[in-house]
């Protein structure tokens, strides 16, 4: 009598290991198709990122060299954007008076201003190295943004002022680090 069942043998216990392992080969496979494809997307990511951050960089290389030459510095001075910066966005020396110098800024920092007041801080900052420069004994806050005031407005350097206040947890007083109006 025909029920419509298919009668299938079954298979044997090595033709069973062999179905099993070739059910983990294709779960392999696609596993590592998977990883290959998580690293592909995250190694483009990097690289996005990392041009960004490098077009970003070089941006603001090229303004701290039109401050420079506005500023008449001769000597090098490096600019580096890093994760962390103590001191939010410093300047040093790297090697004698004439340099070269290194601008370090705080990237969450510069983030946080706009285009006129990054300008702004790193005016201020080349204000060290001219002083450093100029008169080396002579070194203080009121002083490099005096300098800085020759090439941004003082309207666009107290802003950075306030924000870095409020990064680091103080209340200043413009009076102190620019002088009077």
């Amino acid at each position: 009598s025909s029920t419509g069942a298919c009668y299938t043998p079954a298979a044997s216990p090595r033709k069973q290991a062999q179905a099993r392992m070739m059910q983990l080969g294709v779960v392999l496979v696609m596993v590592w198709v998977l990883s290959l494809h998580y690293a592909i997307v995250s190694a483009h990511e990097d690289y996005v990122q990392g041009q960004a951050r490098w077009e970003r960089t070089e941006h603001l290389r090229s303004i701290v060299d039109q401050l420079r030459l506005r500023l008449e510095i001769l000597e090098p001075v490096r600019l580096s954007l890093v994760e962390s910066n103590p001191l939010v966005v410093s300047v040093e020396t790297l090697g004698t008076r004439s340099g070269p110098f290194a601008i370090r800024a705080d990237q969450a920092f510069i983030d946080s201003l706009s285009g006129g007041e990054i300008e702004a801080a790193l005016a201020h900052e080349l204000g060290h190295v001219w002083i450093y420069t100029h008169h080396p004994y002579q070194q203080t806050e009121r002083l490099a943004n005096a300098i800085a005031l020759r090439v941004v407005s003082r309207s666009t350097l107290e802003p950075v002022y306030e924000k870095l206040w409020q990064r680091i947890g103080i209340k200043g007083d413009f009076a102190d680090v620019m002088g009077q109006p």
